[in-house]
């Protein structure tokens, strides 16, 4: 065994077998704790570390798998849903996203959350957080159970870090009601925290067909055949996409949370959606490159698969 998988090997071991974290091995080796993630992931590509898994049912490994490489995901996670029952499906992806969510975040990072009824479930199956501030990412668009406010404050009770809310709606009227609210103090501390935020959990909603708590308070305000017209087939919280995953830039103004610009320098997005009207959503998010990984159900990672393996991928089609 060289130098080189001496080290992968005693990385491997303080982690798995002592249970310590990254940060911690880091400390301990003095080298940083990005080295810390190089050597653990080259001791599973090189055989030092292998993993027996006892896979609960609701998990599919096997299409896990197959979405992560076919999309060049970090994580992809796939689970079923018996006869399409939506609560189970929500709970289901929910309590998957939270353990990877627990799995990944360390100490000291900083957790970005968007809101709705999946990650709702998500935030309420946290059963351990380290020590991480809980930042909302997007104003509010639906009903107090499933609003940010209410999810990010949960989450850092978890955690036992400090939560920073947004107390705003998500989409206005007009870009100049949108920017007197950005510009409120309370907003534009939060704001100052998305530069902060080292892992993001978003939904993916549908507009065309309709899933999607955003679209619906667009339908609310009067502006969602404007944003239709504008291209809009799906969003990410604040972020409105067209069908080919482009950023909807005359919708940009309208939005109160964090940006597509601020949404590419988190170091991992995390988006979680499932349903039959997702489809052409989350094939949007995915062809927007701000993802990094991703949770849904078999039926629509089925799907992903299938129009990955067409000769042209990017085709345009729309629903």
């Amino acid at each position: 065994m060289s130098e080189v998988e001496r080290r992968m090997a005693l990385v491997a071991t303080r982690h798995y077998l002592d249970g310590l974290s990254r940060i911690e091995i880091a400390d301990e080796l003095g080298i940083s704790r990005f080295a810390v993630a190089r050597l653990l992931e080259q001791a599973r590509e090189r055989g030092i570390v292998r993993f027996e898994i006892a896979s609960p049912d609701e998990l599919d490994l096997g299409l896990s798998a197959q979405l992560r490489a076919a999309f060049q995901l970090r994580h992809a996670i796939v689970v079923h849903a018996p006869g399409g029952a939506e609560d189970t499906l929500k709970r289901r992806l929910g309590t998957a996203a939270a353990r990877l969510v627990e799995e990944v975040m360390t100490p000291g990072e900083v957790l970005g959350l968007a809101a709705g009824r999946t990650l709702r479930q998500m935030v309420m199956a946290f059963q351990s957080l380290p020590p991480v501030d809980v930042v909302q990412l997007e104003g509010v668009a639906a009903g107090l159970q499933e609003s940010g406010v209410e999810l990010v404050r949960h989450a850092a009770r978890v955690s036992g870090g400090t939560p920073h809310a947004l107390l705003a709606p998500l989409l206005t009227r007009s870009d100049e009601t949108a920017e007197l609210l950005r510009d409120e103090p309370a907003a534009r501390e939060t704001f100052a925290r998305f530069s902060e935020v080292t892992t993001a959990v978003v939904g993916i909603g549908s507009w065309n067909p309709e899933d999607s708590q955003v679209s619906m308070l667009a339908g609310q305000l009067g502006i969602r055949e404007s944003l239709l017209d504008a291209g809009v087939r799906a969003d990410l919280g604040a972020v409105l996409l067209d069908i080919d995953g482009a950023v909807v830039e005359n919708a940009v103004g309208r939005s109160v949370g964090i940006d597509a610009p601020g949404l590419r320098n988190v170091p991992h997005v995390l988006a979680v959606a499932g349903g039959p009207l997702k489809f052409v959503a989350v094939r949007a998010a995915l062809r927007s490159g701000l993802i990094h990984s991703l949770a849904c159900d078999a039926s629509t990672a089925q799907a992903l698969l299938a129009d990955a393996s067409r000769t042209d991928p990017h085709r345009r089609s729309d629903s």
